[in-house]
């Protein structure tokens, strides 16, 4: 659980999001949430600085948009 926020930051990583999921509904109702989710908001926004810094690929477009998606959803 510490390291996943540090694999959500690379683009293209739907499966640790799935996971990162998985962890947020087991701690819905706890005490950690509030900062499992913290730690996820500045994963999201770490992963769409380094997308929208790298290039503008068109085919990147889909990761943006799921990333911009979970922002979003975190705020």
């Amino acid at each position: 659980m510490d390291q996943l926020p540090a694999a959500l930051e690379r683009a293209g990583n739907e499966e640790s999001w799935a996971v990162a999921d998985a962890i947020s509904k087991v701690l819905k109702n706890s005490e950690e949430l509030h900062s499992w989710r913290r730690q996820l908001l500045s994963a999201s926004m770490k992963g769409l600085v380094a997308m929208y810094s790298s290039s503008k690929d068109e085919s990147k477009q889909q990761v943006e948009r799921s990333m911009l998606l979970r922002l979003e959803e975190l705020l």
